[in-house]
């Protein structure tokens, strides 16, 4: 089982990467789109204008792979139970990467996830 913790810290982490990419793409696109076309039609005309949300796109792809061997050397249902440690990543990288704020209620919501991870896994 410890084999399967690794690969599921590590798809966590990629996948984490993805969404910072992401996040910073629709920033991007937020800042950019005009008010005449919608924001979908506006990045499919300028896709490739946009290397991050490729990026984002490719380590969301490593992280599947880390998850499908994740997955061949766990039950599903840990596996997929620790995979909810990427709340907690996500909440670091956006602090870290994208500034955000980290209140009181993101605080303590992340910290019951955590307990909830815990507690099910001791199970």
């Amino acid at each position: 089982m410890n084999k399967a913790l690794v690969f599921v810290l590590i798809a966590e982490c990629w996948i984490t990467i993805g969404h910072i990419c992401f996040k910073k793409s629709a920033n991007r696109l937020n800042t950019e789109q005009s008010g005449e076309k919608p924001w979908l039609i506006h990045l499919w005309g300028n896709i490739f204008r946009y290397p991050v949300l490729w990026g984002g796109a490719m380590t969301m792809l490593v992280g599947l792979f880390f998850w499908f061997a994740a997955l061949a050397r766990g039950d599903l249902s840990l596996v997929y139970l620790l995979g909810s440690i990427q709340y907690i990543f996500a909440l670091l990288a956006a602090h870290f990467f994208l500034q955000e704020k980290i209140n009181t209620t993101k605080l303590i919501g992340t910290l019951l996830v955590t307990l909830g991870i815990i507690l099910a896994a001791a199970s």
